[in-house]
């Protein structure tokens, strides 16, 4: 019997399982999942309290939708899929909300992690310019750079082609190389 075929059964099994067994098993899903999710929230997000609000909100989804996933197996994207939707829909209602509100007109600046400027100057004008782009070429490059993801594992969890992602992923570099002086992209990732 194949690896992946142990894998499939042992979720067919959680499934039948009672009620109390398959909780304890998506909880250990959770446990597994949660800081990874977490700090994927933050990097698209740059809030950490509402990093942790949104994956809380993912886990709560996934856990009342569990029976209507397909592929138990790949339950991990399905949750990096909801943070990075929950994300960009946050993100849309904020823009919303910045239209709609003519006196609050700039967004308040959280603080940037725990830089020495001196030393890290060239990451946070790095981190400043990806806060600046679109929320999914911003999702794109968090999780191409900062998760190390292929670009297919990229497509699985923004829900679209490979293309759109390498497309996504081009027009983010040439956004950040438009706004960041000559010479600091090399810097910054060499």
């Amino acid at each position: 019997m194949r690896a992946e075929s142990l894998v499939v059964d042992n979720w067919i099994e959680v499934a039948q399982r009672d009620d109390v067994e398959r909780d304890r098993q998506i909880a250990a899903l959770f446990d597994q999942h949660y800081d990874g999710l977490c700090d994927l929230a933050y990097l698209i997000m740059g809030d950490r309290y509402l990093a942790e609000e949104i994956v809380m909100e993912a886990l709560l989804k996934t856990f009342s939708g569990w029976g209507r996933i397909r592929d138990k197996r790949r339950s991990d994207v399905y949750l990096k899929r909801a943070v990075v939707n929950l994300c960009r829909s946050k993100i849309r209602r904020k823009m919303i909300e910045v239209r709609q509100n003519a006196v609050y007109r700039r967004r308040e600046e959280r603080k940037a992690p725990d830089w020495d400027p001196d030393v890290h100057e060239t990451s946070r004008e790095v981190w400043e310019a990806v806060k600046l782009l679109p929320p999914r070429q911003r999702a794109a490059i968090v999780l191409h750079y900062m998760h190390a993801l292929p670009e297919s594992e990229i497509a699985e969890v923004l829900d679209c082609s490979v293309g759109t992602v390498r497309s996504q992923l081009s027009r983010a570099r040439g956004k950040l190389k438009d706004s960041l002086e000559p010479g600091r992209i090399r810097e910054a990732t060499g």
